[in-house]
């Protein structure tokens, strides 16, 4: 699935009413082939959760919908609502490259990244990859992710350069991502579950309870462990987790590694 910011009320490029008047402007749709030129990837998973995040939000808010002559009235309101898209309650509007720039700069101000924060909201998408290049983004052309949406990740920017952008918001089934792991520093292709669910309310730093605890690359012991966290280490928490036999394994950053640690051994 894609968050997708696309046309106005009318299937128009400027003209229309502010917000969402239909639901469309700004919305959550299945990946399709624009086609796309390249895939823009932060090398943060966290970085890219929170990137997803906010674009389902402004794509599920029917405070924002879709304007070019309007188009930077949704970064003001974002700036007003703590760069939280879900908390703007005031009718804006984006075009596709004002919203990506948008999102990726309010993820800057929310996770304190200098770089992300540097992004203009001013791009459009004939310079948006070079924008986020020079923001920490790697540049993906191999056709494997610009066909289908098997290998991308949660986070990843589609681009044609030359007409469109819109924010990838699922891990696909093939895709996969290099972890260090804790106990030997060797890089090593895991792939990392993505998390179930999400509960706002489980947001924020948690520290490690027992003895040692393993951060794994799903919930469950089953799961391949990535890290051992000492008793007393900080864990980061953006809300995400899945639930296995009635316990929540919360999605956590630990150390620059993202992985599921379980909550009953995590003390907000």
């Amino acid at each position: 699935m894609i968050s997708n910011c696309g046309h106005d009320e009318r299937g128009k490029y400027s003209g229309g009413a502010a917000g969402d008047q239909t639901g469309t402007e700004w919305a959550v749709i299945k990946w399709y082939n624009r086609p796309w030129k390249c895939v823009l990837r932060h090398p943060d998973k966290k970085v890219r959760s929170m990137i997803a995040q906010m674009a389902k939000a402004a794509a599920n808010n029917n405070m924002v919908g879709y304007d070019q002559s309007q188009r930077y009235t949704f970064w003001e309101h974002l700036k007003a609502s703590n760069y939280d898209p879900a908390k703007i309650t005031v009718k804006c509007e984006a075009d596709c490259s004002s919203g990506v720039a948008a999102i990726v700069k309010g993820a800057g101000y929310r996770l304190g990244i200098q770089k992300l924060k540097d992004v203009s909201i001013y791009c459009y998408t004939g310079n948006l990859r070079a924008a986020l290049k020079a923001a920490g983004f790697e540049v993906l052309t191999d056709s494997k992710y610009l066909t289908s949406d098997a290998y991308l990740l949660e986070g990843d920017v589609l681009l044609n350069d030359s007409c469109h952008t819109a924010t990838n918001l699922t891990t696909g089934a093939k895709a996969t991502e290099t972890t260090t792991t804790a106990s030997n520093g060797v890089k090593v292709d895991v792939k990392i579950d993505a998390a179930q669910s999400k509960d706002k309310n489980l947001a924020g730093t948690y520290t490690v309870t027992a003895s040692a605890l393993n951060l794994r690359a799903g919930a469950g012991t089953g799961k391949t462990i990535l890290a051992e966290m000492p008793n007393g280490a900080k864990v980061q928490c953006y809300g995400y987790y899945t639930s296995v036999s009635g316990v929540k394994w919360l999605y956590v950053v630990y150390k620059d590694i993202t992985g599921f640690a379980s909550s009953k051994y995590l003390k907000k």
